[in-house]
């Protein structure tokens, strides 16, 4: 059971994740699930059926989270913490939400919120994180934190710049004020 998604090119994170959303909806027998991690074993495989049985208990996105409580972050250094916050808070503010972390990758859809959301979804980058969330809430999906252990990760390095901190707060300010529109989904 696993799906082999090959792009040619790097094309961001936003398109990554939409290419795989549009890939499974077009399957013969779709998924009752999508997860999204990373593969740098920051988000601990191990935590995963605790998100799939929050989706299949009644929510429709469980977002691994290192802020709520019981949640915890290893090994990031004191100045990528304050960005994370500070981007967590700024997107809460905007977005009326209450949840601690909108940011996480870590997280299991339902099929059902993919379907309805996907026409809605327009980033290329990191902002998909944002940006799936507030599709979710505006549309009033149930939207549920699962604490996670996130580790930093061992090899490689972060994709955090300052052009991608900028990406954000113009992302931000200018895309999430502004209603959506939806664009062909499939």
């Amino acid at each position: 059971n696993l799906l082999l998604l090959v792009r040619p090119q790097k094309s961001g994170l936003g398109s990554a994740i939409t290419d795989g959303f549009r890939s499974f909806l077009s399957l013969k027998k779709v998924p009752e699930f999508v997860v999204t991690m990373d593969a740098d074993y920051s988000h601990n495989p191990a935590d995963l059926p605790r998100l799939v049985s929050s989706v299949g208990g009644g929510c429709d996105l469980a977002i691994g989270s290192r802020y709520c409580k019981g949640g915890k972050i290893e090994g990031w250094p004191f100045a990528r913490k304050v960005i994370s916050r500070g981007a967590n808070a700024i997107a809460r503010g905007i977005l009326g939400l209450k949840l601690h972390d909108c940011t996480s990758g870590f997280r299991c859809y339902s099929t059902s919120l993919v379907k309805k959301t996907i026409g809605y979804l327009h980033s290329q980058t990191y902002d998909i994180q944002i940006e799936t969330v507030k599709q979710a809430h505006s549309q009033v999906f149930k939207i549920k934190e699962v604490p996670i252990l996130f580790v930093n990760r061992k090899r490689g390095k972060s994709k955090l710049t300052l052009l991608e901190i900028e990406n954000y707060l113009s992302y931000i300010f200018k895309t999430l004020l502004m209603p959506a529109k939806p664009k062909n989904s499939l």
